[in-house]
């Protein structure tokens, strides 16, 4: 049910089709991230079939708050509940619970934390983490890590890989044992902060108890200061090449170019959605740029080069009759940044609207043009 090929080669990128369930997958390819099974901004499963978005990330730690897990299996697992025929992947929860929850602690067993949404105290176990995502039905799964933050030290990182793969192999275990490995793949993931030792040795202990894919974990960033590409050069070459590799967290359209270079298949992130409700656009993507970028892996990958990004909300924008979103699958009519831009001063929902289904489609775009250059070679 799941097959995974590396189609071809430009240096290190890689043109792949991931097969599953509920479709194929040509990558590289970025996941939008659904956090609560929808969207934010109003964009829903039949403008993303417009678009030609391929697939979706819907959050673990969110769905088992609400609405529960029990209640999405009920309606189908979260194909049925969202109305998306294509694939899914969840997380594994982790993140969010060390980002988000409160009166947060870290065992052998698993973590505990208080949600912010009803006070009450709630347990993720390894074991937990594949229940709830077995139920949730989603095609790709994640076990259970322990996600370090950016400056964690290398003692605190190296404790982090040692509990990751303690989990790893009990998320292993219940997963064959609830029967998932017949229909959902599930991923490992690598730990290792900004360090390439370790890295390197988490890559190895997670390839030693054997995954679909392996996904690159952590975060890599803070502020301005950004690890992504570095560190995916530092981890790749200690993945399997018949795998998938997935880069978590990694959205900004020239990081996801720099990565591609070092062997990333597949993406996700929040920012294109939230730099949309923002009015953070993005336009014009370059293909001489990009064309450069990926035909030479020591070309410089420069944003402001590969695209242009603008803030509808500035006053610059309230006489511009020019075209918001031109060809536009979804945003038929003659919208004007200048209408746009009082929508969003406005903050009237619709702006919202256009402006996530705008982000959206340039990134489905940016992914397309990707794979035809490594497909040209």
């Amino acid at each position: 049910m799941f097959v995974f090929e590396v189609k071809k080669e430009l240096h290190k990128a890689r043109l792949t089709e991931l097969t599953t369930p509920h479709g194929k997958i040509p990558g590289p390819f970025f996941q939008f991230v659904a956090t609560q099974a929808v969207i934010r901004g109003a964009a829903f499963a039949e403008d993303l079939e417009k678009m030609g978005v391929d697939i979706v990330l819907a959050n673990t730690y969110h769905l088992h708050l609400r609405p529960g897990e029990d209640i999405v299996a009920e309606a189908g697992g979260l194909h049925g509940f969202m109305q998306w025929d294509k694939p899914i992947t969840t997380d594994s929860g982790g993140y969010q619970v060390f980002s988000l929850g409160n009166n947060v602690k870290l065992s052998e067993a698993g973590v505990t934390f208080r949600a912010p949404i009803d006070g009450n105290f709630y347990e993720i176990t390894p074991e937990k983490a594949m229940q709830i995502q077995v139920k949730l039905g989603a095609d790709i799964i994640m076990p259970l890590d322990v996600c370090t933050p950016f400056g964690a030290t290398q003692d605190d990182v190296a404790a982090a890989i040692t509990q990751t793969t303690a989990w790893a192999r009990r998320c292993v275990t219940e997963y064959k044992a609830l029967g998932a490995d017949k229909k959902q793949a599930l991923y490992g993931i690598v730990q290792g902060g900004v360090y390439p030792d370790l890295r390197k040795r988490a890559a190895q202990e997670i390839g030693e108890i054997g995954f679909f894919g392996y996904s690159i974990g952590g975060e890599l960033r803070e502020g301005k200061e950004k690890r992504m590409a570095e560190i995916a050069a530092a981890t790749t070459p200690h993945l399997p090449v018949n795998a998938p590799r997935y880069l978590m967290g990694c959205g900004a359209p020239a990081d996801i170019v720099a990565a591609v270079r070092e062997g990333v298949d597949q993406f996700d992130c929040v920012l294109p959605v939230r730099n949309a409700r923002h009015g953070q656009l993005f336009y014009d993507l370059n293909l001489e740029e990009l064309r450069a970028c990926l035909h030479d892996p020591e070309h410089p990958v420069e944003a402001g080069k590969l695209y242009r990004r603008i803030d509808i909300t500035k006053r610059e924008f309230a006489r511009d009759f020019s075209l918001f979103s031109p060809l536009h699958p979804v945003i038929e009519k003659a919208y004007t940044k200048a209408y746009v831009h009082h929508l969003m001063r406005a903050e009237v929902p619709s702006a919202t609207r256009l402006t996530v289904l705008h982000n959206i489609y340039f990134y489905v775009q940016l992914m397309r043009a990707i794979r035809e250059i490594i497909s040209q070679g």
